[in-house]
């Protein structure tokens, strides 16, 4: 669903709500009545999950635009060759992009750990405000079970939910290393012709683009394995195989220092304040809303106190006992989206992969500056082999911290 879409599905379900809300105190029809906070509980739902994602685009491209500077630093000069540019490499095919399946999993994880607090809200405004037995009053009760049948209905059904997300980021960035693989001639291509090359690519491809989660894994090994089940490591076979300089080596080597070490080792350093600052806002959130629990926890217990007369409870404690009782599901709320994107983790596994790619960054700068023979061929293709073990590496990483066999809720 695009941007335009997505707007027009929130102006739409607002339309519905601000239409029921005017005819049900026009009408005061007990059954518009009920329904009201029902259909208010639905334009939560939507607004939860078609908000992030609206939020979610705004930022990329607010991103995108701070971080221009710095790709157009990055951007190699004009006499290097694009990968694409050399015989057999062709480029990734188009499909379903990781950024949108991790937008899809990350909206319906956060909206689960919104949820109970929406639903503890929902419950105390009908406990504290409305009269028992009152039309608004059971359609809070029945909103307040819409929203944790949903909540467990989604928990329920939505198994190994980060798969589609885990799946299409590993295939794709195996399809990217496919492509620097034939670049260095290293793994499955070292020491083949170009018509070998191109059977063996055609046939990896063709199983990449169907590969599922188990074969991914084989695709994550850097080594060749035997029919008698033993492996051969691609280090290994670099330096054991003699080492041959193509007329273009210094050319293929100028490739992939900057589309491949240079653009990864910029992409992380993006990555990696963004989740910096991701982690910094969530947890300045999280303090914020423990303090205002503690201090909003300490105003209603005073208000019990001077309140043991019997008197009605004023306007003013029937608004802090709502905050008492939402602002702790807040802070689990809170919490919970902190769990759920893993910034802080990810920052780390960034920042440790962009330290590793700036030592074979300046590793083969020094390459460069030697002599072409075969001596360089076996050195480049061994280094070649490193980052592309770096590489995987760090997706071995990403995934275990992403990948959740089910949705964390707490009821």
């Amino acid at each position: 669903m695009g941007t335009a879409r997505r707007i027009q599905v929130v102006v739409g379900v607002s339309v519905v709500l601000a239409a029921w809300t005017t005819a049900a105190l026009l009408t005061r029809v007990s059954v518009m009545v009920i329904a009201l906070p029902v259909v208010g509980a639905l334009w939560l739902l939507v607004l939860l999950e078609s908000g992030y994602l609206l939020g979610r685009e705004w930022a990329h491209r607010r991103r995108r635009r701070a971080g221009r500077p710095r790709r157009t630093a990055w951007a190699p000069a004009p006499e290097v060759r694009r990968p694409i540019d050399y015989p057999n490499i062709v480029a990734r095919p188009a499909g379903d992009t990781p950024v949108d399946q991790q937008g899809r999993f990350r909206a319906t994880g956060i909206r689960l750990a919104v949820l109970p607090a929406l639903a503890v809200v929902f419950l105390t405004v009908q406990t504290v405000f409305l009269q028992h037995g009152s039309d608004l009053g059971l359609g809070f009760v029945l909103a307040e079970c819409l929203l944790l049948v949903s909540m467990v209905w989604t928990v329920w059904t939505e198994q190994e939910p980060s798969r589609p997300w885990v799946t299409s980021r590993i295939r794709a960035e195996f399809f990217r290393r496919e492509m620097f693989l034939l670049l260095t001639a290293v793994g499955p291509y070292l020491g083949k012709s170009d018509e070998e090359a191109e059977r063996i690519r055609d046939a990896r491809l063709n199983l990449l683009a169907a590969a599922g989660p188990t074969e991914l894994d084989g695709f994550a090994r850097l080594a060749d394995r035997h029919p008698d089940g033993s492996e051969s490591h691609w280090q290994d076979e670099v330096r054991r195989l003699p080492g041959v300089a193509g007329s273009d080596i210094t050319e293929r080597m100028s490739t992939y220092l900057d589309y491949r070490i240079r653009r990864q080792g910029l992409f992380f350093e993006l990555a990696t304040e963004k989740c910096g600052r991701t982690e910094s806002i969530l947890g300045r959130v999280a303090k914020g809303a423990v303090l205002a629990a503690v201090v909003i926890a300490l105003a209603y217990a005073a208000l019990l106190l001077s309140g043991r007369n019997g008197d009605e409870p004023s306007v003013v404690a029937s608004v802090i006992a709502l905050l008492a009782a939402g602002l702790p599901p807040l802070c689990n709320t809170v919490l919970a989206v902190q769990n759920l994107l893993a910034a802080q983790r990810l920052a780390v596994s960034y920042q440790e992969t962009r330290q590793e790619l700036l030592g074979h960054e300046n590793t083969l700068r020094k390459l460069l500056a030697e002599p072409v023979g075969p001596e360089l061929a076996v050195s480049f293709r061994a280094l070649a082999v490193r980052v592309e073990s770096t590489l995987t590496e760090e997706l071995r990483r990403w995934r275990i911290i992403v990948a959740k066999p089910e949705f964390d809720a707490g009821l």
